[in-house]
């Protein structure tokens, strides 16, 4: 039903459904753009999806009852979240998905930025396969937002952290049409 409302409102095009493993853990890495990402991209989903939320947004009525109703849970930013951590773990141990956005908030330009080391620790630590989503377009009345979802990866578990971030930065680029797939922003994050 809330894709349904969605679809009302923008065009949502879909490419690589077919890439998502129905069953098992999986850790989905998702660039952020806007606000909308996280609920539009669970829903998109052929199976059910759990993600992490800054935990202000929980404080709105409406949007935090919508999030909470896809499966979000709560997680304090600028600073390690244990809670957030186990949970997640707890997710994946439990053969369900968690769509993570490596970047750790959205970008003021769109421009990719560099991966944080949660999503490399999640990743290595449960050994999860991983499935990158890039996202383009705009969001905006009759307006086209696209979903490409690329196929399965791996990060090994001895693959050096920085490395691991490039791989998963790198994957999420091959999805959006005329990214530089080296290139991420390394400018100073701004807590929102």
């Amino acid at each position: 039903m809330v894709r349904w409302a969605f679809s009302l409102y923008f065009r949502i095009e879909v490419k690589g459904v077919e890439n998502v493993p129905r069953k098992g853990p999986l850790l989905i890495l998702v660039n952020h753009i806007t606000l909308l990402d996280p609920p539009m991209a669970a829903i998109l989903m052929p199976r059910p999806v759990y993600f992490m939320a800054k935990v202000e947004l929980f404080r709105y009525p409406i949007f935090g009852w919508l999030i909470q109703h896809l499966h979000a849970f709560p997680v304090r930013r600028g600073h390690p979240d244990r809670q957030a951590i186990r949970t997640s773990l707890r997710i994946l141990e439990q053969e369900k998905a968690l769509m993570i956005f490596p970047e750790g908030h959205r970008s003021e330009t769109g421009a990719l930025q560099e991966a944080r080391a949660g999503a490399v620790y999640l990743a290595q630590k449960t050994g999860a396969p991983c499935i990158p989503i890039g996202i383009s377009g705009q969001y905006g009345f009759r307006k086209t937002i696209r979903y490409s979802i690329g196929e399965v990866f791996t990060i090994p578990r001895d693959m050096e952290r920085h490395e691991a971030q490039k791989l998963i930065m790198r994957k999420i680029a091959e999805q959006i049409p005329g990214n530089q797939v080296e290139h991420f922003s390394r400018k100073k994050r701004i807590k929102r």
